[in-house]
């Protein structure tokens, strides 16, 4: 099995449900804050890839496929959607195919010319099956994927016709080969699941987005030539020019109307256009009870058609500037594309019920679910939006589908999160304050307010040098990222506190926790006075023990020269008596 279509990047990934705010149909499931595309309910728009922020979507790449084919010498056939004169800076086709041909293509051709005979068959099928009406066309795939998932009930109503892609794709298996490698080249991600469907795989063989080609002509640093110069005729066209071809204003809005030369006036009644999922989903929701009457309902996913699908080039300009370049293309008097209609491959197809069923929950489940967000009462469902959803009861059924996370409600989150600030600088003995990066306060905790006698909503946005002496710790924590830990300060001349200072990164804001040691400074100061005091009696009775030890000894030695003096006499008295 092929890797998914459309992937998620969990390192670029972060919270912000702007995938699944945007989903028109919800298929993205949020799992331990990562969004993840659900295959079976995707209907492959693309809408994810455009909105996300972070770039965190990635579509997979037909590229390895191709070069695969062309090391085993393949012919590789490249069948380029219409839109592709508004990415590409062409006047002419041939200079597309001489940029293809210079990759490794053996040939390449326009989609157009699926899109000729697509469009005829539309309008036969509308004429000759009335009871179908209002018929809905079945070019755009994501239109199909729509219908067959989310309006099975419509499948009646939806041409049983292939896409412009299959019926060249047969058209050119025909032309080249069975053999030939079929490579569609557009603006389309849906492509790339078309082709992989049971009643049509085979046909074409890999589906390579415009945005994939630029990045690879520019990797493989291959230009458009100029445009060839071609006789002109007395009256200044090209020689051999046929009159413009409408099919190649297919990716326009009404394209496929005005390609098999149906009414595109807007103001008709038996015709209707719409672009864009929303424009989409009104118009089937109207079918389905039956208020929408008109003949042919032309639907396509991409808000202006296919020239702002999702997977464009990436060039400058919008749908208008895209729509200029289509009509300038479609003017300048191109090759033909008729096919002979006993050329024309096989163009239906079958399309199958694949809606997913999603299970049913009671009430009493919805409303514990929303319990656990605090929402017990209508006004407590803020409906706001922000985790994707448009209701709160909406949310509270995809937590219980396992589509969704109770941490995505933000309301919640913040309310919960303040709860918890709160507890935390309520409770906490320490003194917290935080500042920004000017080391303006910001917030502090009461704890705080106590020992510096102050109230937060008299100093909220004052400089931090108001109850600070000197700041040189906060600038240094607030330069250098580097934390202060357990810093004794003397912040006024009956307050010292133990400070810790870090910097909150990403968030512009410096915190402070003071532990209050005034009585602990107050004690050791009267210890050392202590200890200060002591040495001195310490030294002074030394001193005196010294100086009466001097003495003792003083007098000790003049007691003991004098007991000398008078043995020694006496010894001498001895000696001389002695001999008598």
């Amino acid at each position: 099995m092929k890797d998914p279509i459309i992937t998620t990047n969990p390192a670029l990934c972060h919270d912000c449900y702007c995938c699944v705010r945007n989903c028109n149909v919800k298929a993205i499931r949020v799992k331990d804050g990562q969004a993840q595309i659900v295959p079976e309910l995707c209907i492959v728009c693309g809408t994810c890839v455009r909105v996300c922020p972070q770039k965190a979507k990635g579509v997979r790449s037909a590229r390895p496929d191709v070069l695969d084919a062309m090391r085993q010498r393949k012919r590789v056939i490249a069948s380029v959607a219409p839109s592709g004169p508004a990415c590409f800076d062409i006047e002419s086709f041939s200079q597309m195919e001489s940029a293809l041909k210079t990759l490794g293509f053996s040939a390449a051709e326009e989609t157009a010319v699926g899109a000729e005979i697509v469009a005829i068959a539309h309008r036969e099928y509308m004429e000759k099956a009335p009871q179908h009406r209002p018929l809905i066309t079945s070019a755009c795939p994501v239109v199909v994927n729509l219908i067959v998932q989310y309006y099975p009930d419509l499948i009646p109503h939806l041409a049983p016709i292939v896409s412009p892609m299959i019926a060249h794709g047969r058209l050119l298996a025909k032309k080249y080969g069975p053999d030939a490698f079929i490579v569609f080249i557009g603006p389309c991600i849906a492509k790339k699941q078309e082709i992989l469907e049971n009643s049509i795989e085979g046909v074409v063989h890999a589906a390579m987005t415009f945005r994939g080609l630029d990045e690879w002509l520019g990797e493989a640093r291959i230009t458009f030539p100029p445009p060839s110069l071609r006789k002109q005729t007395e009256d200044g066209l090209p020689e051999g020019a046929l009159p413009p071809e409408k099919a190649r204003l297919f990716p326009l809005e009404g394209g496929l109307l005005g390609t098999a030369h149906m009414s595109t006036d807007i103001l008709g009644e038996g015709m209707v256009v719409a672009s864009g999922i929303d424009a989409c989903q009104e118009a089937l929701n109207d079918i389905r009870i039956g208020t929408l009457n008109a003949g042919l309902v032309e639907l396509l996913a991409c808000k202006g058609g296919c020239v702002n699908g999702p997977c464009q080039a990436d060039n400058d300009g919008g749908i208008s500037l895209a729509r200029q370049k289509i009509l300038r293309f479609h003017s300048a008097r191109q090759p033909g594309l008729q096919v002979p209609r006993e050329e024309w491959p096989t163009l239906e197809r079958t399309l199958e019920d694949q809606k997913v069923s999603v299970p049913e929950f009671s009430e009493e489940q919805i409303r514990e679910v929303l319990h656990n967000v605090n929402k017990y009462t209508p006004d407590d469902e803020l409906n706001c939006g922000a985790c994707g959803y448009s209701s709160c009861r909406e949310k509270a059924v995809a937590t219980l589908r396992g589509m969704a996370e109770m941490t995505m409600c933000i309301p919640y989150m913040r309310r919960r999160s303040e709860s918890l600030r709160q507890v935390v600088m309520d409770v906490t003995p320490d003194s917290i304050i935080i500042v920004d990066h000017a080391l303006k306060i910001q917030d502090m905790s009461p704890s705080t307010e106590r020992l510096f006698n102050c109230a937060l909503k008299d100093m909220a946005g004052q400089p931090l040098s108001a109850l600070f002496p000197t700041l040189e710790d906060f600038i240094q924590v607030r330069d250098t990222g580097r934390p202060i830990i357990g810093k004794v300060r003397r912040l006024a001349e009956n307050i010292f506190v133990e400070q810790t200072i870090v910097r909150v990164e990403k968030q512009s804001l410096v915190v402070a926790i003071l532990r209050d040691i005034t009585e602990r400074a107050k004690e050791r100061e009267k210890f050392n006075a202590l200890r200060v005091e002591t040495l001195d009696k310490t030294r002074e009775v030394v001193g005196k023990q010294m100086r009466v030890a001097h003495q003792i000894a003083q007098l000790l030695g003049e007691t003991t020269a004098e007991s000398k003096m008078i043995v020694t006499h006496l010894a001498k008295l001895l000696e001389e008596e002695g001999p008598q």
